[in-house]
């Protein structure tokens, strides 16, 4: 039974609530968070949905699969009028993430720079900056700190090698000058997250250019997760959620899973993507990008699937008011269709003096997508994965205005 359908009436003439059944795969971005504490956090935000919507939510303690790749958990929402069961399953590639950072320094810095050198010769970081300019200062802010970093060591190595009268006064400064470099690499820097952000951008050079086969295997083992969830049935939605780089890589997996066996991924109910924070074209405005391009050309044209897209101005990590299907050229009739926009305000989403403490905090905002609200909004994270009613009903038609770009 769908949440659509309307209450049934039993026997003795009592209303049951009408029931949705749901299966969501969560895809998290360039995250090292464990899945433990991703969980964890789940949880935390879930008492804001609870205390928000007035409805009773509990859950089963998330369980790993034997690889520990899928984490999944059990979770009934209900009212009196209406109750979901949610098989709630994260996607998790937090190891790959954490082998990333584990690289020392003077190998992540050469990659990331490398990156960027390829970005601007192709033209891809003029293309940000034309299409949503702050995406354009968010993708260059790593380099800019890592530059006033270098700028400030090469003035102490200056000032030392000037003012202190001993022989040998330049191999002193040039080793302090490296010195107060790498400190402030570790402090301030970790807490800027700029270590982070130039190995989310190395990352996604390497992918880009199919340089990541370990990001290649799990995509793969998620796509053979959604084909046999298809294949098991009974299920009334599934939604696949990408936050952030998640958003590529949820229109990837389904890919792979069409290829895998299109047959179970055509049979039962469609399959849903939703990305949210998206960084679909940070992948998709670079020229190398066409075959990721082509993939999602053959991803628009199945009828069993369709994709939503969440935007919001606030958060400087998506590409606000765009429609990537017409800056990727993705061919006639995909515009406002695939993906289907929807435009949000983040402020709309909480409480005044709970928007007021994070809207400073460019990642706080950034992941407001996949935190509980305070307020009652539309767009409400806990409500698309567990309330009553379909995407496709509470988000029905697009709201935003086209703009253009060249590739």
């Amino acid at each position: 039974m769908s949440a659509r359908d309307v209450a049934a009436v039993d026997g003795g003439g009592a209303v049951r609530p009408r029931r949705m059944k749901r299966c969501v795969l969560y895809l998290g971005g360039y995250d090292p968070v464990t899945p433990q504490r991703f969980f964890a956090r789940l949880w935390r935000q879930a008492e804001r949905f609870r205390a928000t919507w007035t409805v009773d939510f509990s859950a089963t303690p998330e369980r790993p699969s034997a690889d520990g790749a899928i984490w999944s958990a059990a979770i009934t929402t209900r009212t009196d009028d209406w109750q979901t069961e949610t098989d709630f399953r994260l996607l998790a590639w937090d190891d790959i993430v954490k082998s990333d950072f584990a690289r020392p320094l003077w190998r992540r810095l050469p990659l990331s720079f490398g990156v960027l050198a390829d970005f601007i010769v192709s033209g891809t970081v003029f293309r940000y900056f034309m299409t949503a300019w702050r995406f354009g200062l968010y993708f260059i802010y790593p380099y800019f700190i890592v530059a006033l970093f270098i700028a400030i060591a090469a003035i102490v190595a200056k000032l030392l090698h000037h003012f202190l009268p001993v022989p040998g006064a330049l191999p002193i400064g040039l080793a302090v000058g490296l010195a107060v470099f790498l400190g402030l690499m570790r402090w301030p820097g970790e807490r800027w997250f700029t270590g982070h952000l130039l190995d989310a951008r190395t990352f996604m050079g390497q992918y880009l250019r199919g340089d990541r086969p370990d990001m290649e295997a799990r995509l793969e083992r998620f796509a053979a997760e959604l084909v046999a969830i298809h294949r098991t049935g009974g299920f009334d939605e599934i939604v696949l959620l990408g936050h952030s780089q998640g958003s590529v890589f949820a229109l990837e997996i389904v890919d792979r899973a069409l290829r895998l066996d299109p047959e179970a991924m055509r049979s039962g109910p469609p399959t849903t993507i939703v990305s949210v924070g998206s960084c679909v074209l940070q992948l998709g405005l670079h020229p190398a990008a066409e075959p990721f391009r082509q993939r999602l050309r053959a991803l628009a044209q199945e009828p069993a699937l369709s994709w939503t897209e969440f935007q919001a101005l606030t958060d400087t990590v998506n590409f606000y008011k765009t429609d990537p299907a017409r800056l990727m050229r993705l061919g006639e009739g995909t515009t406002g269709r695939f993906p289907l926009i929807r435009l949000v305000k983040i402020r709309d989403m909480l409480q005044s003096e709970d928007y007021r403490r994070i809207r400073n905090s460019l990642f706080r905002v950034h992941y407001q997508f996949v935190m509980g609200n305070t307020r009652r909004y539309p767009y409400d994270f806990f409500m698309i994965c567990c309330g009553p009613e379909r995407l496709s009903v509470c988000f029905p038609t697009p709201n935003y205005p086209v703009r253009d770009a060249q590739i």
